[in-house]
């Protein structure tokens, strides 16, 4: 899937278009896959994450062009092509409107134009064809839109009631143990997918 782009189609030297909203291939973002996994699965970053760090580690050294490997995704910086300022663009677009599924990424109108801006002028990485589908690229066969990842903070207290108690805020305290629980739910079936238990040593 991570190389779809390149997939020439029935036209002479015409690849598949992930690069235009209007494009009928954007559904195969849905399909393929670089390795075969169930319908449902966890551990996949859900596109519409707030969170721009986890977005910015997957998108840095991505390869802009497969023929000069030096030219990558930057990891730090402020120009519209390093990985902090895209990873800020995709959350700040799929905040107010979250992305329904992959193929969203190709089809929603000026999303594209929004996390990697034209530039006023020359060849850029925004403008060619091939370098303007990283971003898709290097997101689709880590990402899904259908899980809900939660994480829930449990403190667990243990003690005793003094002899005779009734009342519940008496209860008197002799440990207490703190839990982050991450727990993956696919929000078409409400299947749990996958779950661990983390122990917080403050």
């Amino acid at each position: 899937m991570a190389e779809l782009g390149y997939v020439f189609r029935d036209l002479p030297w015409k690849t598949l278009d992930l690069f235009t909203q209007k494009t009928a291939d954007a559904g195969l973002l849905d399909v393929f896959s670089t390795n075969d996994f169930p319908a449902v699965v966890g551990r996949r970053v859900n596109l519409n994450i707030l969170q721009t760090s986890v977005l910015q580690s997957i998108l840095a050294g991505a390869i802009w062009d497969e023929l000069d490997s030096t030219n990558t995704v930057s990891k730090t910086g402020v120009t519209a092509t390093a990985a902090p300022v895209i990873a800020s663009n995709i959350t700040t677009a799929t905040s107010t409107a979250p992305l329904v599924n992959r193929s969203d990424f190709a089809t929603r109108s000026t999303l594209l134009l929004r996390i990697l801006p034209l530039p006023t002028g020359g060849t850029h990485n925004q403008s060619v064809k091939v370098r303007r589908e990283t971003v898709p690229r290097a997101l689709s066969s880590l990402s899904q839109t259908q899980t809900w990842n939660l994480m829930i903070d449990v403190i667990a207290q243990s003690g005793t009631y003094p002899p005779g108690e009734t009342n519940l805020a008496n209860f008197v305290v002799q440990g207490e143990q703190r839990y982050w629980v991450h727990v993956a739910i696919d929000r078409f079936t409400g299947q749990v997918i996958d779950k661990q238990i983390e122990v917080v040593n403050e």
